[in-house]
């Protein structure tokens, strides 16, 4: 760790370049490569024609999400205040249509911004690192009383008397949470069990107050003196995830017709990641028990889907590109993600069991652009691990919801960016916060409200 202003030595690097266990470390190393001409010929192949949809949805909603950390001084580096915003655009298909005037190629500019008025972007603050809120014993637990307030927020409801992301957290569990453990002081008494008349609950052991968002586990990777910018990122994954299922739950408590008639897209996988990602499980329940809601009802269910902009298999997707025929799909099974993608052998295991709650599919739309698309598991649960690492790759189970997906995707894909969607764009601009003036200015908001000193 060198002093502030210290430059590193010119030659530094030379001790490793000649040092023969760095050479065999990186002989052993297996990856994921460029296909040769011949494996990405055979890889092609196993592509099948893209299907297609009856009819596109009515409405689309989009998410995306983005964090921001800010040291409250420069005397101060490791003391941090966290940001997240995650914004939601929704638009009327017909309204996405009519944006280039009949007989013209040119895009109404009073039309778009109608559509970046209608976002909606739902921010939250953090205490980081070494920050202790409201006066708690410890930055952990300041950190956890802030999660709990922030998802009680109305602002993350929708509609006048909405339920709250942290209600529909309950909601998918089935109105009843339990932790063994004090999150606080880690302590095993009598087990906290959470319920929607009992949110906050005091331990018997450190009379520290446990709250019912503590499930997520997010405060276990909160440090009192380290950087807990993944923290941060954790709970903006959990957040958005989160908040799309609470626009769908008010949806079906208030127009499962409409509910029917909409599509809604999450930007990345369908997965939650460390500490939060066993809410992964109660999120598959809910989103197969409200297809199976909106069917009984006689309608078709609504379409969710994740779009994958950067990672491993959009690596390897675009590695393809050269060998694909325009119009096609694959399925990404194990045996295929272990053999192509992952660079090792097959996890016969589930991948994912952990953490998916959809499933991953390569497509090159008629246009030549590349996505990776998710599709919800059409399944209540994971039982019999190995049964379900086959049943969830096979297409037929996916015929309600692959074909419109695909037609979405050709319909709203644009060349503004590589494997790009006009609606996740609109988000990821209301949703991201840039280095300079966003990220200058929340710097200012942290400093001027903190009472720090440059």
């Amino acid at each position: 760790m060198p002093y502030l202003g210290q430059k590193a030595s010119k030659g530094g690097h030379a001790d490793l370049i000649k040092n023969p266990d760095v050479e065999a470390f990186l002989k052993d190393c297996v990856y994921m490569r460029e296909p040769s001409d011949s494996e990405g010929a055979a890889i092609a192949s196993q592509f099948l024609p893209a299907p297609k949809g009856s009819e596109l949805p009515a409405c689309v909603v989009a998410s995306d999400a983005s964090p921001y950390s800010d040291p409250i001084s420069n005397r101060f580096p490791s003391t941090q205040v966290g940001y997240v915003k995650v914004s939601l655009v929704a638009f009327d298909m017909n309204n996405f249509n009519g944006l280039i005037e009949a007989g013209s190629s040119l895009v109404d500019p009073f039309k778009v911004a109608a559509f970046h008025r209608d976002a909606q972007a739902v921010s939250f603050t953090l205490p980081g690192s070494n920050i202790r809120y409201k006066g708690a014993k410890t930055v952990k637990d300041g950190f956890r009383l802030a999660v709990y307030e922030q998802l009680s927020h109305d602002r993350t409801s929708f509609g006048r008397e909405g339920i709250t992301v942290k209600d529909t957290l309950l909601f998918i569990h089935g109105g009843k949470i339990t932790i063994k453990k004090c999150p606080s002081c880690g302590g095993e008494g009598k087990p906290f069990e959470f319920d929607l008349t009992h949110e906050m609950i005091e331990c018997p052991i450190c009379s520290q107050i446990a709250y019912v968002t503590d499930c997520m586990r997010i405060h276990e990777q909160i440090s009192d003196y380290g950087d807990n910018t993944a923290a941060i990122t954790r709970f903006m994954n959990a957040a958005e995830h989160l908040l799309m299922a609470t626009l769908i739950k008010t949806l079906v408590d208030s127009n499962i017709t409409q509910l029917s008639s909409m599509a809604f897209i999450v930007d990345g996988p369908l997965a939650l990641f460390g500490q939060p990602a066993k809410i992964h499980l109660p999120l598959m329940a809910f989103y197969h028990n409200v297809s199976s809601m909106v069917l009984a009802a006689g309608y078709a269910p609504p379409l969710l889907m994740g779009l994958q902009k950067e990672g491993q298999v959009m690596e390897h997707a675009r590695s393809l590109d050269r060998f694909l025929k325009s119009g096609t799909y694959r399925v990404i099974d194990d045996d295929y993600r272990g053999q192509y993608i992952s660079g090792g052998p097959a996890e016969l295991d589930n991948f994912g069991h952990e953490t998916y709650y959809g499933q991953d599919f390569i497509l090159k739309t008629e246009s030549g652009r590349i996505f990776t698309v998710g599709i919800p598991y059409p399944f209540p649960n994971k039982q019999d691990r190995s049964a379900f690492a086959k049943r969830k790759s096979d297409v037929s189970f996916y015929e309600a919801w692959l074909g419109r997906a695909f037609d979405l995707i050709r319909h709203l894909e644009f060349d503004l960016y590589e494997s790009a969607v006009v609606p996740i764009a609109l988000a990821h601009r209301h949703a991201s916060i840039s280095l300079v003036p966003g990220g200058m200015m929340l710097d200012l908001l942290t400093k001027q409200h903190m009472g720090s000193v440059r």
